[in-house]
């Protein structure tokens, strides 16, 4: 059978598994694929402008975090120090920013992760203007979770956070290096009640941390601000140039640690269990992801899909009592993380895979 499926490049197929009662978990994957030194307001990348033109390109390479799998994939965002017209390095220019709706529709309630990578180039200054990246509900009108870098006086870098505008920042006492690739999460989890939303921090670093399969029971750092100004929804990442010039990638907005922390895998054949039953995904050589199920007696009709991670259907085809089938690629998938469906009367397995 065929599902004129797409397989752009060398097959590098990894599959994580989780069982889904409504259909996908809203989460969106921005690992910026399109041409070095464009402009991220160009209508092909979907950001938007605030304030003054922005001149956020995209950059070239993109970012490498091993055991990621948005490592390595596509370009990178450039977040430039604002120019201010003269040539002194120690002033800048207006804030600009740019900003893209990673939401189908709100969140407003529940926790919302973002994870992101980012290597800090320079620093100027060290106030509440040094954040670089932050979320905000869908009309852009408050910025939260904002992630900050500063100077630490001797050529190390501190990050910053807070949950909202506010001067109390907390800034790390651990120093990190310029040049460095960290991986990033920021969590925002909406408490019922007035301006009391708990917002955190976590900073992971290649050698000491990997990639972790888990939350952390402590945040690198918790918002000082906690009694300020909550956010009725979120649905937009801003990346924001003023005062940090950074290079930003593999950007995921999601609704738990999993949707927006996913390992890469070493081997082609990965596996995924729902109760007994063991969802098997592999590639061959030839384009092909073979599928098995084990654990269940696949008996009837069943609907195989593909979406990605907004939920657009990108292909689907109905298979009949078998356990084993072979989905032929066709040149119709981007590189990126996908969801593969299974269903049926007695039967709903998901797993997710990336195509590198």
């Amino acid at each position: 059978m065929k599902l004129n499926l797409q397989l752009k490049k060398t097959l590098s197929l990894v599959v994580f598994g989780f069982v889904a009662t409504a259909m996908f978990a809203q989460t969106n994957v921005e690992n910026f694929d399109y041409p070095e030194s464009t402009l991220l307001t160009d209508a092909s990348i979907g950001f938007t402008q605030k304030g003054d033109a922005p001149s956020i390109n995209i950059y070239s390479p993109g970012l490498e975090y091993t055991g990621l799998a948005v490592s390595g994939i596509g370009n990178a965002a450039h977040v430039a120090i604002s120019e201010d017209g003269d040539e002194d390095p120690t002033t800048y220019g207006p804030e600009r920013i740019a900003r893209k709706p990673f939401f189908s529709s709100s969140v407003s309630s529940g926790t919302v992760y973002l994870s992101f990578l980012a290597n800090i180039k320079s620093t100027i200054g060290g106030d509440y203007n040094n954040f670089f990246i932050a979320v905000s509900d869908f009309n852009s009108d408050r910025l939260r979770g904002r992630v900050m870098a500063k100077d630490d006086g001797a050529g190390k870098v501190m990050f910053g956070f807070t949950k909202g505008y506010s001067t109390d920042i907390n800034w790390t006492s651990e120093l990190y290096e310029y040049g460095k690739t960290y991986f990033f999460v920021v969590k925002y989890e909406f408490v019922d009640g007035t301006n009391n939303d708990v917002t955190s921090l976590f900073v992971f670093e290649q050698e000491q941390d990997g990639v972790p399969a888990s939350e952390p029971q402590t945040a690198t750092l918790t918002a000082n601000d906690a009694s300020g100004s909550d956010v009725g929804n979120i649905k937009i990442v801003h990346l924001r140039q003023r005062k940090v010039e950074a290079v930003v990638d593999g950007i995921a907005l999601g609704t738990s640690w999993s949707d927006v922390v996913v390992s890469d895998g070493t081997t082609d054949v990965n596996t995924m269990t729902a109760n007994e039953a063991k969802l098997h995904v592999f590639a061959l050589n030839g384009g092909t992801i073979n599928v098995e199920i084990e654990g269940t007696e696949l008996n009837g009709t069943f609907n195989v899909s593909i979406y990605n991670l907004n939920g657009q259907l990108i292909a689907t085809e109905l298979i009949q009592n078998q356990n084993k089938f072979s989905l032929d690629m066709d040149n119709k998938l981007q590189k990126g993380i996908y969801i593969l469906n299974v269903k049926g009367n007695q039967t709903n397995l998901n797993t997710k895979f990336i195509i590198r």
